[in-house]
């Protein structure tokens, strides 16, 4: 037996498709970024700072940048930097000369990542040289977006979106490039696509491809792509109808302190077939969702909270005691009879309680 849904997410959290308007402690924050950038190019900048600052670096560390070095005299690949290093350049904007130096030299063999960080440097503005501009910038983007670099595409693709490019958003021109990143793994470009898929923007709108993308940034712990997946399941928007999926996934959210997930997971389990077993968690995280919510959830809650209690009230109440109906029995005549004439004599009718029936 189901009991009557609880569909707060729509009322409570809406979201458009690539900006939503966020509610402190009511949804995930559509704007948080979750790629990480890790490169080699990064790492050398990093060790060159280091040194800099007068940090001196680990023998592994000094070794690798050697090789970075005779890598790119040679004309060969980087290699790739040690895992702690790495770590600690993620997202690193390369900005030493000697960084810029030797990512010179990477270009001239066509690295693609070397590309991207030559004009993000220049783009973001952390870097200033005589005679490189910003078209020169937004040159060098291009051509690492052509070379297949997936933040390159992602960068490109959100400054069509964003009117960088042309002065006007343009989701059409800006769609390729996050069709190539997000098709390369980007995560944040799986997002963006996934919700340009729900809204139509810059193509038709596509549910079934939008919780496709969703679910797949989803898979790789993007928060605000894990909630709308699961508003998706919840809804049978671009799926059919899985509540259980859609509990899984907002639970993953509750899990990680997100309102939404709580109002999503009560939702979810008020709709599965098993819905009265469920009073206890429903409740915990509707309780949940009034403690760590906005005021506007904490309303809602107070409104529908009341609703759920007496529905579980009524489902787990035992059902009202009636005796059961009695079988009217049948009579029943017995008479004596004359033995001589064959005449019934002193005929006495009453009822047959031996057949089945309560009197």
């Amino acid at each position: 037996m189901r009991l009557p849904a609880l569909i707060l997410a729509c009322t409570l959290l809406g979201a458009t498709a690539v900006v939503a308007t966020q509610g402190k402690g009511s949804m995930p924050d559509p704007a948080r970024t979750h790629y990480q950038r890790q490169n080699c190019h990064g790492a050398y900048d990093l060790l060159n700072a280091d040194v800099d600052a007068g940090r001196l670096p680990s023998d592994a560390d000094r070794a690798w940048a050697r090789a970075h070095e005779d890598a790119a005299i040679a004309g060969k690949p980087c290699p790739a930097p040690p895992e702690a290093l790495a770590k600690r350049a993620t997202n690193r904007i390369v900005v030493t000369q000697p960084g810029l130096q030797t990512l010179i030299k990477f270009k001239a063999l066509d690295d693609p990542s070397a590309w991207f960080e030559a004009a993000y440097a220049v783009l973001t503005g952390s870097v200033k040289l005589d005679g490189v501009t910003a078209a020169d910038g937004f040159a060098m983007l291009k051509k690492a977006a052509e070379l297949g670099d997936a933040p390159a595409q992602m960068f490109l693709g959100s400054l069509h979106i964003g009117g960088a490019v042309t002065g006007k958003a343009d989701y059409t021109a800006g769609l390729p490039f996050i069709q190539s990143a997000a098709k390369s793994g980007h995560v944040d470009a799986m997002f963006m696509l996934g919700s340009m898929y729900v809204a139509g923007l810059g193509t038709r709108k596509n549910p079934r491809l939008a919780f496709d993308y969703l679910a797949k940034a989803a898979e790789r712990g993007h928060v605000m792509a894990t909630f709308l997946a699961a508003k998706m399941a919840n809804e049978g928007d671009g799926i059919k109808k899985d509540y259980n999926l859609a509990y899984r996934l907002a639970r993953n959210l509750a899990d990680q302190g997100e309102v939404s997930g709580a109002i999503l997971a009560a939702s979810a389990l008020l709709q599965q077939k098993n819905a009265g077993d469920n009073e206890n968690e429903v409740l915990y995280w509707m309780d949940v969702a009034a403690r760590d919510g906005d005021d506007k959830v904490r309303a809602e809650i107070a409104k529908f909270r009341p609703q759920v209690v007496a529905a579980y009230k009524r489902y787990n109440a035992p059902p009202e005691y009636h005796p059961r109906v009695r079988k009217q029995c049948p009579t029943k005549t017995v008479c004596l009879v004359d033995r001589f004439s064959g005449a019934r004599q002193s005929c006495i009718t009453n009822k047959d309680y031996w057949n089945d029936c309560d009197g």
